[in-house]
């Protein structure tokens, strides 16, 4: 069976009621890592967007099998998020990672996380009107 990285960078990171290794079990801790770009605000969720800004989001690296990375992508798509491959840095090494980013199509990035830390983010956020989507950009 294949194994592949997975950088995980929300609700899925250590210290989230909906932990990797809560809600897959069989993934495999590797790494704190991070990756270049932008994290937003989705409402109950963050989503990043790949991109050239100077930005950093901090997540965690997690090694899956076949089955397991099929899985995810089930839980993913039903938030439509789609799987991409991106080079992400954990220390001074660097590895091919998968990731989820949201789809454009779903989602309006409005607000900015600037930190890139959505554990830190969301110990501090007050759900106010204006960290809350417009309506029609949540799940």
């Amino acid at each position: 069976m294949n194994k592949y990285c997975v950088f995980v960078y929300g609700t899925l990171r250590r210290g989230s009621a909906g932990s990797m290794s809560t809600r897959f079990p069989k993934s495999k801790f590797i790494a704190e890592a991070k990756v270049n770009g932008s994290l937003y605000y989705l409402g109950p969720y963050p989503g990043v967007l790949l991109d050239n800004s100077n930005l950093l989001v901090i997540g965690e690296v997690y090694e899956v099998d076949d089955d397991l990375l099929e899985e995810l992508d089930e839980f993913e798509a039903s938030s439509n998020y789609v799987r991409k491959q991106v080079e992400i840095s954990f220390g001074v090494h660097r590895a091919k990672c998968w990731i989820y980013e949201p789809n454009p199509e779903f989602y309006g990035l409005h607000k900015l996380i600037t930190s890139g830390d959505w554990i830190k983010y969301s110990k501090t956020k007050t759900d106010s009107p204006e960290d809350t989507p417009p309506e029609e950009n949540r799940n």
